[in-house]
């Protein structure tokens, strides 16, 4: 399966919550993705991430892949954006109730591709 637009609502629900940049209470960040995203270079705080996602899910027609993950519940999707001039890989889950997200990945991307492809 090729990538495919990323659902607006979908979009639109984690792009106002990265907006809040409310880490710890509505953005919550797995050990694993927090630790990869302070290898990046150009990296210092993780809020700095923010709106280079808001930019990129805010973009006309933005694509990416749904993923599955195991917990929590959610909806997930993701997908490549642009980080101070470099391409990385994002992964974010929108939780069931749609008023809080986990950042799974935020780093350079490890494959030359997303599962999807």
């Amino acid at each position: 399966m090729a990538q495919q637009v990323i659902p607006e609502s979908w979009r639109k629900d984690v792009c106002a919550i990265l907006a809040t940049e409310a880490t710890g209470i509505l953005i919550e960040w797995t050990i694993d993705a927090e630790m990869r995203y302070q290898a990046t270079p150009g990296a210092l705080w993780n809020y700095e991430v923010y709106q280079p996602f808001i930019d990129y899910l805010s973009s006309s027609s933005p694509t990416g892949c749904p993923a599955t993950m195991d917990k929590p519940p959610g909806e997930t999707h993701e997908f490549y954006f642009t980080f101070k001039g470099q391409r990385l890989y994002g992964k974010i889950l929108l939780r069931t109730d749609r008023k809080r997200i986990v950042i799974f990945s935020a780093h350079p991307p490890l494959k030359a591709r997303l599962s999807c492809e």
